[in-house]
């Protein structure tokens, strides 16, 4: 184990505010003779009322009850302390963790009278980054702790401790094992031509080359729904005015928050609110109408609706049974942006006033598009289209949500170019190009595969990661 600062760092790892217990965490070689000094047991025993003396050991992880006092002996608050040595902890270091009374004034006067005895405040993140630095986690776990953290799902919080638990980093060391396989013996045929080794089969090879496409692809399909698990699925209400939509947004939200009129155009602005649907939590926005012509006003609220359709994951298309399918509705269907890949879902409003499509006729103003019929006044239908937008959701995938990488951007953004590297290095193969050709997209690829483990960063970059976790943690 290799400890990489000699610092002691402390910091408060509880959320700000008033609470009953408050904890100050002390990190670093030299932090228990910090806790045995501000520490007096309580008690009637000999010990109480004392501090610990100099060649005394607190036993490890025992809980002691006492008061923290200043260098005066006043008592600044009741308290129980813990004595963690390593390396068994969450830094790999000796810690010291202090329960105190939760409250800005306690805690304050507790830190400061810790940081007046040679112990600095600890950057963002510095835990969890000397947890990385001394080997107890790699960065790929050490980035789930904010993923935890920022869990707004049951799924979302799952995915996130496999994540810490290290099964992502696990797979992508198995990926990356296969990768070094494949690139040594590309070699082995480049460098050996003459000897006893045989030339690798190409078939063989690109069908290795294809089954390591495909394991990334779906790591980024997971990856996907992790996001969608951690920030919500982006989910526009979209149609013409009046057809219902502020009435289905305020009953899947369960209460009035946008305003609901006879009078068409009533919503020009975009409303946003999180909800968790069976799990899956979604970002839900409500649109002004839209239609081809409207005054100056109408064309922004138009303008802000187009581009949170364009932003979108899942579109709710909604139209009025009651008052028919006329051109309009086709209209702004046709003009749906379909090239990004956004979900759509067709909803038939009003199916509790007489209507004038039939459920054959509204599947065939949208074929290809799945459909189902509500009422947005009455809720009738509602759990039709709970199932529905849970469908759309995964497309249809099995091991939706317990499948999902929750990933960083960071990761994100490198588990895309690992994949594309890989998708090159299969175009290559497919196209006959020679192996040691194939094999610079695969190296590419193993590059970035590294990067994503954390190996082969730059300091700045490191700092930057941990610079984004919260104080205490």
């Amino acid at each position: 184990m290799v400890f990489v600062n000699s610092d002691i760092i402390a910091a408060i790892a509880t959320p700000p505010g008033q609470g009953g217990i408050g904890i100050i965490r002390i990190s670093g070689a030299g932090s228990f003779a910090v806790g045995q000094r501000i520490f007096v047991r309580a008690g009637k025993g000999k010990n109480a009322g004392k501090i610990f003396a100099e060649n005394y050991h607190p036993k490890a992880r025992h809980l002691y009850y006492g008061f923290i006092i200043d260098s005066e002996g006043r008592e600044l608050d009741e308290a129980l302390i813990s004595f963690m040595p390593a390396p068994y902890t969450y830094t790999c270091e000796d810690v010291v963790e202090i329960n105190a009374h939760g409250g800005v004034v306690p805690l304050g006067n507790i830190l400061k009278l810790i940081t007046g005895m040679g112990v600095r405040l600890a950057e963002p993140g510095e835990f969890t980054k000397r947890a990385y630095l001394n080997g107890r986690i790699d960065l790929l776990q050490a980035e789930s702790v904010m993923a935890v953290v920022n869990a707004r799902s049951a799924g979302g919080l799952y995915s996130s401790i496999q994540g810490l638990k290290g099964s992502f980093s696990r797979e992508l060391a198995l990926l990356g094992e296969e990768l070094l396989d494949l690139l040594a013996e590309i070699a082995a045929d480049a460098d050996f031509p003459l000897d006893d080794l045989q030339p690798a089969d190409y078939c063989l090879l690109q069908e290795r080359v294809e089954r390591l496409r495909e394991r990334g692809a779906l790591l980024r399909r997971r990856g996907v729904r992790g996001r969608i698990l951690q920030e919500g699925l982006k989910t526009v209400i979209a149609g013409r005015p009046n057809v219902g939509k502020s009435s289905l947004y305020n009953l899947l939200l369960n209460e009035d928050r946008a305003i609901v009129t006879a009078v068409p155009g009533t919503t020009r602005d975009i409303l946003t609110d999180f909800i968790n649907l069976k799990g899956i939590p979604l970002r839900l926005m409500d649109t002004a109408g839209l239609r081809r012509h409207g005054d100056a006003v109408e064309q922004i609220g138009m303008e802000y609706s187009r581009r949170a359709i364009d932003s979108g994951d899942l579109i709710l298309y909604m139209v009025d049974l009651a008052a028919g399918i006329d051109r309009e509705d086709i209209w702004i269907y046709e003009n749906l942006p379909r090239e990004k890949g956004q979900a759509l879902l067709v909803i038939g409003n009003k199916i509790d006033r007489p209507r004038l499509v039939t459920k054959e006729a509204l599947a065939s103003f949208f074929p290809g598009d799945e459909v189902v019929e509500i009422s947005a006044m009455t809720g009738e239908g509602m759990e039709d289209l709970e199932e529905a937008i849970v469908r759309q959701t995964f497309s249809g995938e099995a091991g939706g949500a317990e499948g999902a990488l929750v990933l960083a951007v960071r990761q994100a953004l490198l588990l895309d170019a690992l994949v594309s590297c890989l998708d090159d290095g299969a175009a290559a193969m497919a196209n006959d190009y020679p192996p040691d050709v194939v094999a610079i997209d695969l190296q590419q690829a193993y590059t970035k595969l590294q990067n994503l483990l954390g190996k082969e960063l730059p300091g700045d970059l490191l700092d930057h990661i941990f610079r984004n976790f919260c104080i205490g943690k």
